[in-house]
């Protein structure tokens, strides 16, 4: 079994988490604007920390990738490990780590012996389901993404340990070092730079 990495922006979601929480904290605040760069300049960790305590956003609104979604569970019902690794804030990755839980019922039958019958009751419980088995994030003092985010995985998983699924040329790194290279709303130059590697193409752009 090979653990599935997943990516956050524009992968799992149609969207990027900095992008929106620039937009909203500076909406918020437009004055920040001049303090922006000097939050860029210590690190896009950095500067995404200062973003997450300023703007919560509201996980529930994202739009979600159905394919990629239907795709991890394919995965994990076949006992892979499925990692989220994001370059987004921990903060938020987090919320949507804990809003795709699954809601699992189970029905049991629960037996009671009476003087001259027996009743069979029926008891339910309700059990809330991990899609991600873990999460990996940027912090304030780390942007896990591109070549840090390979790094990253290659020290936990090892070069070729693991399969990477995202969107984007930064995560070219993350896909030389992956087993399975797995790619969402890709254009085609993108299917081009990957040809030698072993590639999944789930989705492309029009």
């Amino acid at each position: 079994m090979t653990p599935l990495i997943v990516d956050l922006d524009h992968t799992l979601i149609d969207t990027d988490l900095l992008y929106e929480s620039s937009i909203g904290t500076l909406k918020k605040n437009p004055l920040l604007i001049f303090i922006y760069p000097f939050w860029f300049f210590r690190g896009k960790g950095y500067l995404k920390e200062q973003l997450a305590k300023r703007f919560p956003i509201d996980i529930k609104v994202l739009a979600y990738n159905q394919d990629v979604i239907n795709y991890i569970k394919e995965r994990k019902e076949q006992g892979d490990k499925i990692i989220l690794a994001t370059a987004s804030h921990k903060l938020y990755a987090s919320a949507v780590n804990n809003h795709l839980k699954t809601e699992k019922t189970q029905i049991k039958n629960k037996q009671k012996n009476f003087n001259f019958f027996i009743h069979n009751d029926q008891q339910t419980t309700v059990n809330k389901i991990n899609l991600f088995d873990d999460v990996m994030a940027s912090n304030k003092n780390f942007n896990l993404s591109s070549h840090n985010k390979a790094k990253r995985l290659i020290e936990r998983f090892g070069n070729k340990g693991f399969d990477y699924i995202g969107d984007h040329m930064r995560d070219l790194p993350v896909w030389e070092a992956s087993n399975l290279s797995i790619l969402v709303n890709v254009p085609n130059k993108i299917i081009n730079k990957t040809k030698h590697l072993n590639t999944l193409v789930l989705s492309r752009k029009n």
